[in-house]
């Protein structure tokens, strides 16, 4: 019996380790809270005010964002850069809409039970609301290529596309064309000709854009008050992880610590040892930090554990496999 009890205990610290390498939704604390991390990473990117390179390479959802607030103080960029969570496929669970201006910089959806980045805008590729699950995608693509995309998205968190228009410029006829499909991108082998010239093409162009939705923003700025920030960056180029960590109010007794999985109970419940405590002392609000962070394997894990006016707080991190991103519980 007591050989049976080893082995059930390595097999739930096995899926354990899986649960921790998992990306996404690990460590996510509530449905209004599952998207935290998100906006987290957002937050300490425009605070810090030094730009994306430092979270992580191929990282077209912070390029999106920083495009437009490079050339503001963090305090104007946390103001103008705002963010909703909307049901926009009628599944009963939240998108993250993050923006500027009412143009969507990002939309992320929970597909498979992870988060999911559906697509980034950017100035010459804009993406708007249409409503009732409905995107508008207007955008440049060099000389002669402007495109204008309706899509919706599914109840599996995909984008459909249902309607695709694109330009291109015909130098032997010296005129511009306009063509159609709904597989979503400029092929011309894959589209119908329309019948259209550039003046239709721009008139259509704006029709469409005349029924782009005013979303209900929230400010980042607002939604960094009273809450602790936190994200990963790294050390310069291919540098070691760094912990961001941003408080919206003083924090007390805080500490780095390293826990070791030491016994998973038949409900699932992790009963944690710590290994090492490195004591931080008191953090103070709006300021941000940067604390070397070890990326543990299989059932060890780094936390911070402080006090708050609502008490004693202790958050497990965890590292996204898919981009990085930092998650906890």
């Amino acid at each position: 019996m007591k050989g049976k009890n080893i082995w059930k205990q390595r097999a739930c610290l096995c899926l354990l380790a899986f649960l921790t390498g998992l990306p996404g939704l690990a460590g996510a604390s509530g449905r209004d809270e599952v998207y935290n991390p998100k906006l987290d990473t957002l937050y300490a990117m425009i605070q810090g005010g030094s730009g994306y390179d430092s979270f992580g390479e191929e990282r077209d959802d912070l390029m999106a964002v920083w495009e437009g607030i490079r050339e503001m103080t963090p305090a104007r960029g946390l103001e103008a850069v705002t963010y909703q969570l909307l049901d926009c496929n009628g599944d009963g669970e939240p998108e993250l809409l993050t923006g500027q201006d009412n143009r969507i910089t990002n939309l992320f959806t929970i597909r498979d039970g992870r988060i999911y980045r559906v697509f980034s805008g950017f100035y010459r590729n804009a993406w708007y609301y249409l409503g009732n699950g409905r995107f508008l995608n207007q955008g440049s693509g060099g000389t002669g290529l402007t495109i204008l995309g309706e899509y919706h998205l599914d109840r599996n968190g995909k984008l459909v596309c249902e309607n695709y228009y694109f330009t291109h410029w015909d130098p032997a006829m010296e005129k511009e064309e306009v063509y159609w499909n709904t597989v979503g991108v400029p092929d011309r082998a894959r589209s119908k000709k329309l019948a259209m010239n550039p003046a239709q093409f721009q008139e259509l162009q704006k029709k469409r854009k005349d029924k782009v939705e005013k979303l209900s923003w929230q400010s980042l700025a607002r939604y960094g008050q009273g809450r602790v920030i936190l994200s990963l960056s790294q050390s310069g180029e291919g540098g070691a992880p760094l912990l961001v960590v941003i408080p919206g109010e003083p924090l007390e007794d805080v500490h780095l610590l390293t826990l070791q999985a030491v016994d998973v109970s038949d409900s699932g419940q992790v009963t944690w040892q710590v290994e090492k405590d490195e004591p931080l002392g008191k953090l103070e609000a709006g300021t941000r930090y940067h604390f070397s962070l070890a990326l543990e394997g299989t059932a060890r894990v780094t936390a911070l554990s402080y006090y708050d006016r609502a008490g004693y707080h202790r958050k497990i991190l965890r590292i996204s496999g898919e981009d990085g991103s930092l998650f906890f519980n």
